[in-house]
C-alpha cells in the first residue's frame, strides 16, 4: 500500500483529506449538544460514517491448448475492498480501497478505486475526487463513453463492474425545470487498461520493434452533457474534448522503435432511451474528430460517425432478450484507401455488428443466468460470454462463466483474442 500512496501523491492527498473529514465528523457527532441547544431533528441529522466492502476471489484458466498458448491459469486474484462513507444533507464522502494479490504473479497491490466528496445545493451538486462516469446507452458497445475501461480484467472474467475505471477530476450536475447539465473536468487524461501479459493473445503492430515506448500523452479532458425527457425517452447531448482511447502506435525504423501515444479527440453524440409497445428502444451517435483529419495516416483512426439502435424485450416473468446494431463510418475512406501502404491490414468503410443478450431472473432473483454475443459482419470476428450467478444468502454469492472469442485475422477487435477462451468463477461475500 505504500508503495500504491508513493507513487500516486494524488491519491495519497484525495485519501488522507476524504479519511480526516470523514473521522471528523464522526466525532462531531458523537459529542452531546451543549446546554440549551436543541438536538436536530433526525431529517437534518448526518449519519455516521459507515463501514462496507467484500472479500473475494476471481480466477480463470485457458482449459486448453490453443495456438501457441498452453492451457493455464490465467488469473487467481484475491481481493479486499473496503469502503467507508458519510452522508448528510449537505455533502458526502465515499472512500473505496481494494487490496489485491494476484497468485500467479505472486504481487500484492493496493488501488483506489473511487474517493471522492460530494455536495448537494438546491439546484447545482459537485463531486470532486475519483469517480466512475458512464456516457451513453450501449450495452457493451461504447460510443460516447470515451471514460477509461480496463479489457484487460473484462477479458479474464472480472465482475462487469470493473470494466470501468475511475476518472480523477470535478464534475458538477445542475438540473432546472426537467433539464440536466453535467460539466466534467479531468486535469490528466487515464488510458484504457489493455493486455499486457504473455498469457494472453493480442495484437502487437510492428511486432520487429526492438524497442517500445509509452508516450504519457498528458492532456485535461473536459465533458458536457445537457440532458432532459422528452415524450417518455430519456435523451442527452454529448461533447467531449480530451484524447483518444485507441492507442496509436509509430514505428521509426531507424532506431526500431515502436512509440505507443494517445491522440487528441473531439466528440459530439446523442443518446435516447425510451419504452415502446415494443420494448426498451435505444438510439445513439457520436461524430469522433481524430488528429488525421485528412485521412492520409494509415497509424491514426480517421474522422468516424458511430451509430447504434438497439431493442430490449421482455418474454415472460423476468425473461429478457435484446438486439443492438451498430455502425462504424469511416469519413475519410477513399483518402485512406489511398495513403494505406502495400501490405498493411485494411478495413472496410462500414463497420457494421450485431448483438444479442438474453437473461433471466429465476428462484426469487437468486439465480441469474445471461448470454450475450457479439458479431461483426465485416471482419467476421466474434465474442461470447455467458455466465450464471448464484446467490447462497443475502450478501454471498458465487458466478461461473465462459468466454469465447473468434476471427481468421489477428489485429481485428476479438481476433486477437482468439487463443484466450477461458472459464471464470468468482466468490464474494460482502459485508
Amino acid at each position: 500500500m505504500m508503495t500504491f500512496l508513493r507513487d500516486n501523491p494524488l491519491h495519497f492527498g484525495l485519501v488522507g483529506v476524504l479519511l480526516l473529514a470523514t473521522s471528523g465528523l464522526l466525532s462531531a457527532q458523537q459529542q452531546e449538544p451543549s446546554d440549551g441547544v436543541e438536538a436536530s431533528s433526525p431529517r437534518e441529522e448526518s449519519s455516521p460514517v459507515e463501514i462496507h466492502g467484500f472479500l473475494q476471489t476471481n480466477n480463470s484458466i485457458r482449459p486448453f491448448r490453443s495456438g501457441d498458448f498452453a492451457s493455464q491459469l490465467l488469473k487467481a486474484e484475491q481481493r479486499g475492498q473496503l469502503e467507508l462513507s458519510h452522508k448528510s444533507p449537505q455533502w458526502d464522502a465515499n472512500v473505496k480501497l481494494d487490496f489485491l494479490y494476484d497468485a500467479v504473479e505472486a504481487e500484492a497491490s493496493t488501488q483506489l478505486r473511487e474517493g471522492y466528496i460530494s455536495c448537494y445545493g438546491k439546484n447545482l451538486d459537485l463531486r470532486v475526487g475519483k469517480q466512475i462516469i458512464t456516457w451513453g446507452v450501449g450495452d457493451l458497445v461504447f460510443l460516447t463513453d470515451v471514460f477509461p475501461k480496463d479489457w484487460a480484467g473484462f477479458i479474464t472474467g472480472a465482475p462487469i463492474e470493473y470494466l470501468k475505471e475511475g476518472s480523477t477530476g470535478l464534475r458538477a450536475n445542475y438540473e432546472k425545470k426537467g433539464v440536466g447539465l453535467e460539466a466534467i473536468v479531468i486535469p490528466e487524461f487515464e488510458p484504457d487498461t489493455f493486455p499486457t501479459s504473455d498469457r494472453l493473445s493480442f495484437f502487437t503492430p510492428y511486432p520487429q520493434a526492438a524497442d517500445r515506448i509509452l508516450d504519457p500523452s498528458e492532456r485535461s479532458e473536459y465533458g458536457l452533457r445537457l440532458s432532459k425527457t422528452l415524450s417518455g425517452f430519456s435523451s442527452s447531448l454529448y461533447l467531449f474534448s480530451g484524447r483518444d482511447p485507441f492507442p496509436i502506435v509509430h514505428f521509426d525504423p531507424a532506431t526500431s522503435t515502436a512509440t505507443t501515444r494517445f491522440g487528441p479527440l473531439g466528440m459530439v453524440g446523442l443518446s435516447t432511451q425510451g419504452n415502446t409497445k415494443k420494448g426498451l428502444l435505444s438510439a445513439e451517435a457520436a461524430y469522433y474528430r481524430t488528429e488525421d483529419t485528412a485521412g492520409t495516416d494509415p497509424e491514426i483512426n480517421n474522422p468516424s460517425l458511430k451509430t447504434l439502435i438497439g431493442l430490449e424485450r421482455t418474454l415472460k416473468g423476468n425473461e429478457t432478450l435484446g438486439f443492438q446494431f451498430t455502425q462504424d463510418w469511416m469519413l475519410r475512406y477513399g483518402d485512406y484507401r489511398r495513403a494505406l501502404p502495400a501490405g498493411f491490414p485494411s478495413r472496410d468503410s462500414v463497420l457494421n455488428t450485431l448483438t444479442v443478450r438474453w437473461r433471466n431472473s429465476l428462484r426469487n432473483d437468486t439465480v441469474k443466468p445471461t448470454l450475450f454475443g457479439l458479431y461483426n459482419l465485416n471482419d467476421r470476428d466474434w465474442f461470447v460470454k455467458a455466465e450464471a450467478q448464484m446467490e447462497i444468502r443475502s450478501g454471498v454469492w458465487y458466478l461461473v462463466g465462459a468466454h469465447l472469442f473468434g476471427g481468421g485475422k489477428p489485429y481485428t477487435m476479438f481476433g486477437q483474442f482468439d487463443h484466450n477462451d477461458n472459464v471464470y468463477f468468482t466468490v464474494r461475500a460482502a459485508f
